[in-house]
């Protein structure tokens, strides 16, 4: 019995560490601590969690490594404003006057609101009296929040650079009732932090209609995307509502397959501001980009270019010796090493070692050093069920014994 379940255990072993994939570590000079960067064409085919992968040396024993990813974390600012006047008029509109004590010189406005199902217009005013107003944009569209997370969500309004002393915010509730507003401030965002490292082999192609553009983001394997950067070569001046998809499939209630676009992000093209758009941990193939043009003429785009935050795996590496990167496996657990309770004695800014010659192995290929035949399946399953079938008799025994007692 002790025999079976050991060759049991070595069965399940080689058949949970079998990887779809391989690359080579590089050799390095001297035995020491390393960073291992990983490049998109690894990260895109791990599971969310970044865990299954391994690295063994020459001899096939597992090198330990401590996982380190790139914060996405952005800082911001909170400066409340001076609310001075608040109206709601039924079937009218919510007015919000507020004061810029100091002038500063902004062009955003964050609302905190709670979560709802309405959408709605509004227009902002400036002023440096609070009785003679200034057209500043009379077009913001404030959509739906479902935040699964919190009750409530921060939106931005961006506007051309302004540096009056009042702001007039109304917003539309002739159909709808009121939105709960909660503070509405200026959010100073800050660069987002970490590194990054751009994926390579993406193209776009552009589909105009009346109204509408889509843009079909297509890159050349599955991969992790982090962030996307867009750039309009003209018109010189736009600002138009963009939606990010990602194409599924579903069954519907009749039984057949289905496809249709997952929205990821809602954000605004806009000539004044930030073009970025910020998707952590994201894996695709490719992306969809729709664009509400309303009656303007389509946007142009220069470039579109896709980032994967860095990646990497911190090992000690021993000199003039290969060792090899092994991963694709949902299966595989995530490893566990002593070395995650000494990682504040290992110094932070290390040398990178890059990875090379990426291949498939194969689903038949193994990083166990099991024999063939413990990985052929018409051994593997009767083996399994000659085990569970001596435990159940066993375990019949063992209860009968138990009665007689």
């Amino acid at each position: 019995m002790k025999k079976l379940l050991i060759l049991l255990f070595v069965l399940t072993e080689s058949y949970a560490q079998s990887f779809r994939f391989q690359a080579e570590v590089g050799e390095v000079a001297q035995t020491a601590y390393y960073r291992i960067l990983l490049p998109p064409t690894v990260v895109g085919h791990l599971n969310a969690n970044l865990t299954d992968m391994r690295l063994y040396d020459a001899q096939q024993k597992e090198i330990p490594y401590l996982l380190i990813r790139q914060s996405l974390t952005h800082k911001t600012q909170f400066t409340p404003y001076e609310i001075v006047r608040k109206t709601m008029t039924p079937h009218g509109a919510t007015t919000l006057v507020l004061r810029n004590a100091v002038k500063s010189r902004i062009n955003s406005l964050g609302l905190v609101i709670k979560n709802n199902n309405v959408p709605k217009t509004a227009r902002l005013s400036g002023s440096n009296d609070a009785k003679t107003w200034y057209g500043i944009d009379d077009n913001f569209v404030l959509e739906p929040i479902h935040n699964r997370e919190t009750t409530s969500e921060v939106r931005l309004l961006n506007f051309p650079l302004s540096d009056y002393e009042y702001y007039q915010l109304a917003i539309n509730d002739s159909v709808t009732a009121p939105l709960n507003i909660l503070s509405v401030g200026y959010y100073a965002m800050t660069a987002q932090q970490g590194t990054y490292s751009a994926i390579p082999g993406l193209t776009f192609n552009q589909r105009d209609s009346l109204r509408h553009s889509m843009l079909h983001l297509a890159f050349t394997d599955v991969v992790q995307v982090d962030k996307l950067t867009i750039s309009v070569q003209s018109p010189a001046q736009y600002r138009r509502r963009a939606e990010l998809c990602q194409l599924k499939t579903r069954k519907s209630r009749r039984g057949r397959w289905v496809q249709f676009y997952e929205p990821l992000r809602v954000f605004e093209l806009s000539s004044t501001g930030d073009q970025t758009v910020y998707l952590p941990g994201l894996k695709a193939s490719d992306l969809y980009l729709f664009i509400d043009n309303e009656d303007n003429p389509p946007l142009v785009m220069s470039s579109i270019k896709a980032y994967q935050a860095d990646v990497y795996l911190l090992a000690e590496l021993a000199k003039d010796k290969t060792c090899q990167l092994r991963f694709g496996n949902a299966r595989v657990p995530a490893p566990t090493y002593d070395l995650v309770y000494f990682k504040d004695r290992i110094p932070g800014n290390l040398p990178i070692v890059r990875v090379s010659n990426l291949k498939a192995t194969g689903p038949g290929q193994t990083t166990s050093l099991a024999s063939t035949w413990f990985r052929n399946p018409w051994i593997i399953w009767p083996a399994l069920g000659l085990v569970l079938g001596l435990l159940g008799f066993m375990s019949f025994r063992m209860l009968g014994e138990m009665g007689k007692g």
